[in-house]
C-alpha cells in the first residue's frame, strides 16, 4: 500500500512557497489539503481524506522544524561593485577558441577592471568592464551574437565556512528574487558570488545586501 506521507512531502518540497508557509507556521493546512488532494489521490492510487492530509502536514511541520532552514542569513564579509559592465557573447567554435588564447596576451587587464570568460557548450560569454569592450571587439574577427550594455556587477564576499553550509547561494539569490530583481548573469569564486544586474537595479541590489551585511555584523 502506498503511504501518503512521502507523497505529501515530495509535493511540499517542490513548492517553495508552501514549504516556507508550513515551516513558518502560517499555512492554512485545510485549504492546502484541498488543493493537493487530487494530486495525492492520483499518486497514491486511492481515496484520501482531508483529515489524513492535515495530519501529514502537521507531522511534516515538526519534521522540517528540526532541519536547517532553506533560506538563512549569510555572513557577508564585504560588498564590491563594478560599473559600467558590458557582456559580449560569441559562438563557440574551434577558430574562436584559438583566437581567445591570444586575447590574454594582447589585452592588459588592470586589477580594478572586471573581466571574466565563460566557455559554454554553444557560446562563449565575456563579461567585462565597458572600457575593455572595444579591445575585445577589435581582437576577434567574427561578429558577436549579442552585446549587452548598461550592466553592473555586485560582488558578495563571505568566509570559507560557507563551503559546508547548504543553500548559501540559494539564500543570496532569494534576496533579489523577493524584490523581483532580474539577475542577468552570475559569476563566482570560492569566497565570492558576483551578481550581474541591469544598472537600473544597481542601487536596490546594493541596498538589499548592505542591509543583510549590517544585520549580520552588529
Amino acid at each position: 500500500m502506498i503511504k501518503i506521507q512521502p507523497i505529501v512531502k515530495d509535493i511540499i518540497l517542490k513548492e517553495f512557497e508552501a514549504y516556507f508557509a508550513l515551516t513558518n507556521g502560517y499555512m492554512n493546512m485545510s485549504s492546502y489539503a484541498y488543493k493537493i488532494l487530487p494530486k495525492v489521490e492520483e499518486l497514491a492510487k486511492k481515496k484520501v481524506t482531508i483529515t489524513s492530509l492535515v495530519v501529514s502536514l502537521s507531522r511534516l511541520k515538526k519534521e522540517f522544524k528540526k532541519e536547517k532552514s532553506l533560506i538563512h542569513d549569510v555572513s557577508i564579509k564585504n560588498i564590491t561593485t563594478k560599473l559600467p559592465i558590458s557582456e559580449v557573447i560569441y559562438e563557440n567554435t574551434t577558430k574562436f577558441i584559438k583566437e581567445l588564447e591570444s586575447l590574454y596576451k594582447n589585452m592588459s587587464v588592470l586589477q580594478e577592471d572586471f573581466f571574466t570568460v565563460t566557455i559554454g557548450t554553444n557560446e562563449v560569454d565575456i563579461i567585462c568592464s565597458s572600457n575593455l569592450e572595444n579591445k575585445i571587439l577589435k581582437h576577434f574577427k567574427v561578429k558577436p551574437i549579442i552585446i549587452n550594455h548598461n550592466l553592473a556587477a555586485i560582488g558578495i564576499s563571505y568566509g570559507p565556512e560557507v563551503f559546508d553550509t547548504p543553500n548559501t547561494f540559494f539564500s543570496l539569490l532569494a534576496v533579489l528574487a523577493r524584490s523581483r530583481i532580474n539577475i542577468e548573469e552570475l559569476v563566482s569564486t570560492p569566497t565570492e558570488l558576483i551578481f550581474i544586474v541591469n544598472e537600473k537595479d544597481f542601487g536596490r541590489t546594493v541596498a538589499l545586501f548592505s542591509e543583510m551585511h549590517r544585520k549580520n555584523n552588529k
